[in-house]
């Protein structure tokens, strides 16, 4: 077996939201010789790492796997991330390394989409001048999507190469972020949202992975916000789309039959008309409180659309289970509780079926997002 690795602990620890010193507490050590252990001064014994693992609810073999290099601090964007706490951010960050371990995984066993998430300063051959809304018109360019609504959201951006998780397990704290993972975008959501609010993280991500991943980004993190905003907004509602559309004098049953064309949710849709001056002001303002009244400000009352499932997530547990294996395998490959995994793929997958084969061969499936 390998050496320990003291980082392992550490990440294991932040995975399952626990001080330093409640796993010492937890496992019987003082928290000065804890602190040792998981600083590389100290060199913990078979059986206290045994304890440190059932403790944590880890395999023992996780603590043996070697760390894969990580996206620097800088490199992830979350939403809000004012108002997170510290112990989120690092929970996250912790638990993204095990998702770029089941990405890799990935790679190495199905043929997969090709990243084709540009940076800003590539799709504009390094003119870094182009606002959200002009950003988001030359991405739909460069992609061939024209101005027509998108169906769906998260195959399109798999399809690209993306690889989307849940954060809807051990990470309800955080609305969404996204990173990269050397060439691949990965985008973290929070299930727990309405479906037209999950299209509208998604896209807010796709805004922060193609305008603020590049080295020339200088933008503060509340001006990174705003402007993931404002590309959301135009790349689902592009703008020639919502104005041979929407009329003037638009009326709340307008927005509320409208919204469904680009599955937005009822106030991005109010924001947008009254961005792109279709609605002034005091109408904007009246709309949204009338919306507000209604309950559109967390949920989409009436709403038929449905949340988006993983195209790659889902193909990959069907291929699992006609080849007699199963999501039980990934656990075990990745030294991670299976409700780890399935954590990964909350809402995101349309089933998870058990198994108890081992992968032995690259598979000859071609997973791919597969666009209706």
């Amino acid at each position: 077996m390998n050496d320990f690795v003291p980082a392992r602990l550490e990440m294991a620890r932040r995975i399952r939201g626990m001080t330093g010193t409640a796993v010492a507490k937890s496992v019987d050590l003082s928290a000065e010789w804890y602190s040792k252990i998981e600083g590389c001064h100290q060199i913990p014994t078979e059986s206290v790492i045994r304890d440190l693992a059932r403790a944590l609810e880890f395999p023992v073999g996780f603590f043996y796997r070697p760390v894969p290099a990580r996206p620097p601090v800088d490199a992830f964007h979350f939403r809000a991330s004012s108002r997170l706490l510290k112990k989120d951010e690092e929970t996250a960050r912790a638990l993204s390394t095990v998702a770029m371990e089941l990405s890799s995984w990935m790679d190495d066993t199905y043929r997969l989409p090709a990243p084709a998430i540009p940076e800003i300063q590539d799709l504009v051959d390094g003119d870094l001048s182009l606002d959200a809304e002009r950003a988001a018109e030359a991405l739909r360019l460069s992609w061939g999507l024209g101005y027509a609504p998108i169906r769906n959201l998260t195959v399109l951006i798999e399809s690209k190469g993306a690889r989307i998780f849940s954060a809807g397990g051990p990470l309800k704290a955080i609305d969404a972020y996204s990173f990269r993972d050397g060439e691949t975008p990965v985008i973290f959501i929070n299930v727990h949202k309405t479906a037209e609010r999950l299209r509208f993280d998604l896209a807010h991500e796709l805004g922060h992975l193609l305008l603020h991943s590049g080295s020339l980004n200088f933008e503060n993190g509340k001006q990174k916000e705003q402007e993931a905003n404002d590309f959301a907004s135009a790349f689902l509602m592009p703008r020639q789309d919502v104005l041979g559309s929407v009329r003037r004098g638009l009326l709340l049953e307008d927005i509320l039959h409208l919204k469904e064309r680009w599955g937005v949710s009822a106030m991005a849709l109010t924001m947008r008309a009254n961005r792109l001056g279709l609605i002034s002001e005091w109408v904007y303002r009246t709309l949204a409180q009338q919306l507000a009244s209604a309950g559109f400000r967390r949920s989409e009352p009436g709403s038929a659309l449905t949340p988006e499932s993983s195209s790659l997530l889902t193909q990959l547990m069907t291929d699992l289970r006609a080849r007699d294996e199963g999501f039980l395998e990934l656990a075990r490959f990745l030294d991670v509780r299976a409700q780890d995994v399935r954590d990964l793929m909350l809402g995101l997958v349309t089933f998870a079926l058990p198994g108890d084969a081992t992968v032995k061969t690259r598979s000859t499936a071609n997973l791919r997002a597969l666009i209706d």
